[in-house]
């Protein structure tokens, strides 16, 4: 593997046919932006909300870390480097802690531990204080006057920093799809309450969480490789492609929301055990509808408080 990074120091030269790449690629992505921007606006009637804001953070992170690097990898801006390098550390940390916001903001709609929750936002934080802060120096003094003594600790830290952001992310898709499954196998869950419907919706989920971790596997391998222009490029419009992925499982979530509030009846009826069964099955199915009906009724409330919609009394 090599530390040489083409793109990432003060005064790289990009070779044309990286150009077209780069240009493409954040093109695309501004264009993902506006596009996010406007859906919204007109999704969301409160303006409010973790989702609200990580979601608008994120997509904004985008534009910004695009700008700068606009700027950076076509030398528009060659005499004013700070300028081009604070947009782009300004737009990654937005682009890249927003997004793991934004998935952290819906995870309690699956996820009912309270102590795993604060893990998991717990975890955010510490990654951002740690590796967003040394990558903040390291890419100042990659694209400083200075640029030779900084290039490979920076190539390194990049690196290393990919790495991480990339297994935060899977760790939270992962926590999505673990307990996405655990419904869909759970006694008296959403596959008996809504039937093969209620199976589509929630594998639809759990492919949409895959989708998600191989597109981030594709941003690593091109760190990897050294293609640092490139990967920048990429990694914008990934980032955008998978907020445009968040609005597709948010529909989702509102859809399954909006059966289980139509099945209520059916489903209380649906789930009680056979009378020869024995105790302990009993216990066990009524624990399991409990659960369900928890989850039914808060992530009803939850998804349409996100939404902005007016609950009726």
């Amino acid at each position: 593997m090599s530390l040489r990074n083409i793109g990432s120091t003060l005064g790289s030269n990009i070779k044309p046919p990286i150009t077209y790449v780069v240009t493409s690629f954040l093109s695309i992505a501004l264009y993902n932006v506006l596009e996010l921007t406007f859906i919204l606006f007109l999704t969301f009637k409160r303006r409010g909300g973790l989702y609200f804001w990580s979601f608008l953070t994120s997509s904004w992170g985008i534009a910004i870390y695009s700008v700068g690097f606009v700027l950076k990898d076509f030398n528009l801006a060659r005499s004013i480097s700070y300028f081009y390098v604070t947009l782009i550390i300004v737009g990654w940390c937005a682009m890249v802690t927003g997004q793991s916001m934004v998935l952290y903001s819906r995870l309690h709609l699956i996820v009912r531990h309270h102590i795993m929750l604060r893990f998991v936002l717990g975890m955010i934080i510490v990654d951002a204080i740690l590796f967003q802060i040394t990558t903040i120096v390291l890419c100042y003094g990659a694209n400083s006057a200075l640029y030779h003594r900084f290039a490979t600790p920076y190539a390194v830290f990049e690196r290393i920093q990919v790495v991480v952001f990339f297994i935060q992310e899977s760790i939270i898709s992962g926590l999505y799809v673990y307990k996405t499954c655990t419904l869909l196998r759970a006694d008296g869950g959403i596959t008996e309450a809504h039937g093969e419907a209620g199976r589509r919706l929630m594998l639809h989920l759990i492919y949409m969480n895959v989708i998600v971790v191989a597109l981030d596997t594709s941003i690593i391998a091109l760190e990897f490789s050294g293609r640092y222009a490139s990967q920048t490029a990429v990694k914008a419009f990934i980032y955008s492609v998978k907020l445009k992925l968040e609005f597709d499982i948010l529909n989702q979530l509102v859809e399954l929301v909006d059966r289980s509030s139509t099945s209520n009846s059916q489903f209380s009826r649906g789930v009680q055990p056979e009378e020869q069964g024995n105790i302990e099955a009993r216990h066990s199915r009524r624990i399991c509808c409990f659960y369900t009906s928890i989850f039914r009724r808060e992530a009803k409330h939850a998804v349409f408080r996100s939404l902005g919609f007016q609950r009726r009394p």
